[in-house]
Parts: structure tokens; sequence; C-alpha cells
């Protein structure tokens, strides 16, 4: 039977607390935290390591089979009242199950993968963590599967993010990069063209690009937008043809245009 925790004083409460609020002390333990039913779910459905779970008596009755499933992949499991899941839980209201997972190991293999593919989203200093999780939702929706981060964006195990990206986290391939123009470099000489988003008058519209060749599209911070650096050392620069009195849009909405520009044909192929 597993453990009960009745006190918010507990060794484990104060670690999955501290793993949900501090993203140094995630980067320390190497692991992050998830809740939901659905998203738990997806982490072990995409062979996440479970470390510990944690749930309440209410979200074991109404989720049994999922559940059972979950607790037995799990290193260590607790039952916890409606109260402590407050204290460990990043949402208002909480679905009763959380879970501490490991993290898998960033830019893995990631010369070998590049090589292996032709089109790539690339983000440089996105800091929304709600945006980041969106992106990462709409590339895995649009056949994207791998993603680069540039700079000193936000952290991709940001509870907001794991949330946002509806399990997409765990089925794209992540790589994280402080140099920019050194990855970005790099990836040219894979054979890449890169494009810069940009609203800048010279840019063109990204409708007249073709993207039958290997591409990647790089976007940038939400206040600021790409680095003038960055913007120079790219082949390209791009922009989303729209309404003149629009200033600009959410790096998330103009990240899905851009995407499903660059892979219409492919996914339109496979209708």
């Amino acid at each position: 039977m597993d453990n009960l925790i009745s006190s918010k004083e507990n060794v484990h409460i104060k670690y999955a607390k501290k793993v949900m609020t501090s993203s140094k002390f995630r980067n320390q333990e190497n692991c992050f935290l998830i809740e939901g039913i659905r998203l738990c779910e997806d982490a072990l459905n995409n062979s996440v390591v479970l470390k510990e779970t944690f749930y309440t008596k209410k979200c074991f009755e109404k989720s049994k089979n999922i559940l059972e499933k979950i607790i037995s992949k799990s290193q260590k499991s607790f039952m916890v009242s409606e109260s402590l899941m407050n204290i460990i839980s990043d949402t208002d209201a909480p679905q009763g199950i959380v879970c501490i997972c490991e993290k898998n190991k960033l830019n893995v293999n990631f010369e070998d993968k590049l090589k292996n593919e032709d089109k790539i989203v690339l983000l440089e200093n996105v800091q929304n963590p709600s945006n980041l999780g969106t992106i990462f939702r709409t590339c895995d929706a649009l056949k994207i599967e791998n993603v680069i981060i540039l700079g000193n964006g936000c952290d991709v195990y940001n509870p907001k993010v794991l949330r946002g990206s509806m399990g997409a986290v765990f089925r794209l391939n992540i790589f994280e990069f402080v140099n920019s123009l050194e990855t970005v470099n790099k990836l040219k000489n894979f054979g890449f063209k890169i494009y810069a988003t940009t609203p800048q008058n010279d840019a063109k519209f990204v409708s007249d690009m073709d993207f039958s060749e290997k591409s990647g599209i790089v976007l940038g911070n939400e206040g600021n937008g790409l680095t003038q650096e960055l913007i120079d050392i790219c082949d390209e620069k791009i922009k989303i043809p729209m309404n003149s009195n629009a200033e600009s849009l959410n790096v998330s909405v103009a990240c899905g245009i851009l995407i499903w520009e660059m892979m219409k044909k492919e996914l339109l192929n496979e209708r």
C-alpha cells in the first residue's frame, strides 16, 4: 500500500514544491514536475522516468485504471490530502495527481539528428512559458520534430510550458544552445537555409518562400524580436502579410502561421 502523507512539513512535499517553483533546483536535481491525468499519462506513454507520484483519494477513485498504471511505473508513490495537493500544484483547480519526472538529456545526438532532418524551428530568447508551451504543441501538430532554444529563453521544464505543450515536450527533440550565431552557422554548414522572422521593410512575405530545401525558421523574443546579429547571418528575412494597422502578432500565433507555410505541402500531400 502507498505511503500516506498528512503533513506539509513532509520531506517529499517540500521537495515537490521546490521542484515546481525553482528552475535552478530542477537543473540541480535533473527532474521536473507535471500534473493532471492527461499529462502524466503522456509521460508514461513516452517512457519518461517517473520518480515520485502524488495523488488524492478522489482522483484515484475517478481515474483508477490510469492511476494504477502510473503508480505501478513510479519509483515511489504517495496518497495526499486535497490541501497538500494544492501546495504542490501550479494550478488553481488541481486534478489530484502530480508526478516528479527525470529530465531527458538535451542536446544528445544533435548533429546526427539534424543531418537527417529537413525542417526545424529555432527560438531566440522566448521568455513566456505559455508561448513556449503553445509553440511546442504547434510543432508537434504540424510535424516539426526538432526545436532549438537559443540564448536565454524560458525553462523548457517550467510547469506552464509543460501544461501548454499538451505532452508535445515528451515527443519533440529539443536542443538548447546559448550561442545563437554559432548554432545557426553550424546548421548552415549542414545545408539548412535559415529564415529570420522580422517586420523590417526589406523582409519578404513568407507566403512567397519556397521551403522545398532544408529549412529553418527563427523567431525571437516577445518584446524585442530577434537580435540584429542573428538576423544578419540568416539567409533570408521573412514576415507575415497582415493588416497595416496591426503592429505585431503574439509569437506563438506567428509561429503557427510560419510553420504552416513551411510544412503545408507535406501536410496536404498526406491527406
